[in-house]
C-alpha cells in the first residue's frame, strides 16, 4: 500500500505540474490581449504567469516532482494580485474577489491533496489562510461582516472537506494500483515458478521457484519444508528457502517437530492454510516465534496422493502484516506445482528402481536358469555319450539329479509366471475346502525328493480344513520350505494348526533369521538379503509371490522373529476349529 500510495502521489504531483504548464501560458496571453493597461498591473500578472509556467515545465523534466511549492507560490501570487488591484485599481480588470476566491479554493484542495503527511492539518491551515484573505479583501472593499463570515466559513469547510474527499479517492486509486501491480507480479512469479519446476529436474528447481515468488513482493522469507518422521513423531525440515536482501532468517529453526495437538498442525494435516501472527500467540509458541524474529507467517500444505508431504510458506520479519487472499492463493498454486514436481520425482525414482530391479531380475534369472539347465544339458549329454559304460545305479543317480534340477527350473518359471499374471490382474484363484495337513505333507515329500538335504524336516499338527486354492496353497508352502532349507538353520519344522478360528501353517527353522529392518523388505519383488553366507543369491520373487497368493486367497503371510527361531506364518480362512492341545514346537536333533 505504501509503495502504491507513493506512486499515485507522484503521478498527482506530475498532473498538477502539467496543469500549470498548460494553463498559465494561456492566462498570460489573455492578459496581454484583453487587459486594460492603464493600471500597469498587467505586466506584473503576465510576468508572474510566465514564471509559473516555466517553473512547471522545469519540474516536468525531473524524475521526482514536488509541486507543493509551485501551488503555494501560485496561491500567494493570485491573492496578492487581488489585494493590489483592490488597493490601486477601483475597477479590477480580471482578478476580482469572486475569481480569486474560486481559484484559491481550487489551489487549497490541491495543496491538501498533494501533502503526503497530515492532509487534514494542511487543509485546515490553507483554509484558514484563505479565510484571512477573505477578511482582508472584504474589509478593503467595504463588504458586510455577514458576507465576509459566510465566505470565510465556506473557505475553511470547502477546502477541508473537498481535500478529504479527493484524498480518499486518491487513496482508493493507490490501493487499486497496488492490488493490480501486486496481482500482476504474483502472476508473473507463478509463471516463473511453473517454468522452473517443469523444466528443471535438479534440486535447485524449488530454489528458483521460491526466488520468483519472493521477488513478486510481500514476504521477507519464502520456504519449502518436507514432512519427516523423527524420534518425537512427525516433524519438518526446510529443504529450500529464499530471503530478501533486507532480511535473513533468524534463529536455529531449519528443522523441528510438530505438536500433534496444535491448531497449526491439525489445519495443515487436513489440507487447510495457516496464518500465524506472533502478537496473537501465547505461551511457548509465542516465545518460539518471537525468538526467531518472526512477526507473521502464512503457510499451506503440500499433499501427494492424499498424504501430507510438506508445506510452503511466507514469513515477515519486518512488520506484523496480514496476508492478502492473492498471496494465499499464490501459495496454494505453488503448493500444487511442487506437489506435481515431487510426484514426478517419485515416479522417476520408481522407474529407476524398476529398471534396476529388471536388471537384477535378468541377471538373477539368467543365473538361476543357467544353473539347472547346465546340469540338465550336461548330464543328459553325458548319459547319451556314455550310457553303455554306466551302471544302473549311476544312471539312476544322474536321472534323479536331472529330475530335481528340472523341478527347480519348473518352480522358478511358475513363480515368474504367477508374479506376472498377478501384476496384470489375470491370475485366477479357485478356492475350495482342502485338507491343509494333507497338502503340506505333499509339499514336504516333494521337496525332500527334489532337494535332498542333510537338514532335518519335521511336520507337526492335526487335520485342519482351510478355504484355499490347493495348487496355490502348495506353491506358497513350497516357497517357504525351500527358503528355510536354503537360508535357515539345520532343523526345520512345519506346523499345521488352528489359530483364532483361522487355519495356519508355520514354517520354523533354528537359523539366524532376518534382520528386523528387513522383515518387510523380504516380501518386495526381486529383493534379496545381502546376508546369504551359505547360498548364492536367488531371484527374490518367491516370498513376494507367496504373499500375493495368500492375500488373494483371503489370508496373509508374515515373518515373525523370536528368540531361538525364525518363522513364517501363513494364515488362511478355516472351518470351525477343532480343539487341540497346544503344540510344543520342538524339533528333534539329527541322529548321530
Amino acid at each position: 500500500m505504501r509503495v502504491a500510495s507513493n506512486t499515485a502521489q507522484a503521478r498527482f504531483h506530475r498532473y498538477v505540474a502539467v496543469l500549470f504548464a498548460v494553463m498559465f501560458p494561456i492566462l498570460a496571453i489573455v492578459e496581454i490581449t484583453g487587459t486594460d493597461r492603464r493600471s500597469g498591473l498587467w505586466v506584473y500578472s503576465v510576468v508572474s504567469s510566465v514564471v509559473i509556467a516555466v517553473w512547471a515545465m522545469i519540474l516536468l523534466r525531473r524524475s521526482e516532482i514536488d509541486a507543493m511549492p509551485l501551488v503555494l507560490a501560485t496561491s500567494a501570487f493570485i491573492a496578492s494580485m487581488a489585494l493590489i488591484e483592490t488597493l490601486f485599481s477601483p475597477d479590477p480588470a480580471s482578478v476580482d474577489i469572486v475569481t480569486t476566491f474560486g481559484a484559491l479554493m481550487v489551489l487549497g484542495v490541491l495543496a491538501g491533496t498533494l501533502t503526503a503527511g497530515s492532509r487534514l492539518v494542511w487543509s485546515f491551515a490553507f483554509g484558514a489562510t484563505v479565510a484571512a484573505w477573505v477578511l482582508a479583501e472584504g474589509m478593503l472593499q467595504g463588504d458586510s461582516f455577514d458576507r465576509i463570515g459566510v465566505r470565510s466559513v465556506v473557505a475553511v469547510a470547502g477546502i477541508v472537506f473537498t481535500s478529504a474527499l479527493v484524498s480518499g479517492l486518491l487513496d482508493q486509486l493507490a490501493l487499486a494500483i497496488e492490488q493490480h501491480e501486486h496481482a500482476t507480479r504474483l502472476q508473473n512469479a507463478i509463471a516463473t515458478c511453473s517454468e522452473a519446476l517443469l523444466i528443471q529436474t535438479d534440486k535447485f528447481a524449488i530454489h528458483e521457484a521460491l526466488k520468483a515468488l519472493l521477488e513478486a513482493g510481500g514476504p521477507d522469507y519464502a520456504y519449502v519444508d518436507r514432512t519427516i518422521e523423527d524420534e518425537n513423531g512427525v516433524g519438518w525440515e526446510i529443504i529450500a528457502g529464499a530471503h530478501s536482501r533486507a532480511s535473513r532468517p533468524r534463529g536455529d529453526w531449519m528443522a523441528g517437530s510438530y505438536d500433534p495437538d496444535s491448531e497449526s498442525y491439525k489445519r495443515l494435516a487436513t489440507g487447510r492454510s495457516v496464518v500465524v501472527r506472533t502478537s496473537e500467540l501465547e505461551g511457548k509458541e509465542r516465545e518460539s516465534y518471537a525468538g526467531d524474529g518472526i512477526q507473521s507467517e502464512a503457510m499451506v500444505p503440500i499433499f501427494i496422493g492424499g498424504e501430507f508431504r510438506g508445506s510452503i510458506g511466507f514469513i515477515s520479519y519486518t512488520e506484523d502484516r496480514e496476508w492478502t487472499p492473492d498471496e494465499l492463493n499464490t501459495l496454494w498454486r505453488a503448493s500444487h506445482m511442487i506437489s506435481a514436481y515431487w510426484r514426478r520425482q517419485d515416479d522417476q525414482e520408481k522407474l529407476r528402481a524398476s529398471n534396476e530391479s529388471k536388471d537384477r531380475l535378468l541377471a538373477s534369472v539368467s543365473h538361476e536358469i543357467r544353473t539347472p539347465l547346465t546340469a540338465i544339458v550336461g548330464l543328459s549329454e553325458e548319459i547319451v555319450a556314455s550310457r553303455a559304460e554306466m551302471s544302473d545305479s549311476e544312471l539312476d543317480e544322474l536321472s534323479g539329479i536331472i529330475a530335481a534340477q528340472s523341478r527347480d527350473l519348473a518352480d522358478l518359471v511358475e513363480d515368474l509366471l504367477v508374479g506376472a499374471r498377478a501384476d496384470s490382474g489375470n491370475l485366477s484363484i479357485r478356492p475350495d475346502w482342502i485338507d491343509l495337513r494333507g497338502e503340506v505333507d505333499k509339499v514336504v515329500e516333494g521337496v525332500r525328493e527334489s532337494n535332498p538335504s542333510p537338514k532335518l524336516i519335521a511336520v507337526m499338527g492335526e487335520d485342519v480344513k482351510a478355504w484355499a486354492d490347493p495348487l496355490r496353497c502348495r506353491q506358497v508352502v513350497r516357497n517357504l520350505l525351500t527358503n528355510a532349507i536354503k537360508y535357515g538353520g539345520d532343523r526345520v519344522a512345519v506346523v499345521v494348526r488352528y489359530e483364532d478360528d483361522l487355519a495356519q501353517v508355520l514354517v520354523i527353522d533354528d537359523g539366524l533369521g532376518v534382520r528386523p529392518d528387513e522383515s518387510e523388505m523380504i516380501f518386495e519383488r526381486y529383493y534379496r538379503s545381502d546376508e546369504s553366507p551359505t547360498q548364492p543369491g536367488s531371484v527374490g520373487i518367491g516370498l513376494s509371490v507367496s504373499r500375493q497368493l495368500a492375500e488373494l486367497m483371503g489370508g496373509k503371510l508374515v515373518y515373525v522373529s523370536s528368540s531361538g527361531d525364525s518363522r513364517f506364518e501363513f494364515t488362511l480362512p478355516a472351518e470351525a476349529p477343532v480343539e487341540i492341545d497346544d503344540l510344543v514346537l520342538e524339533v528333534p536333533a539329527p541322529a548321530g
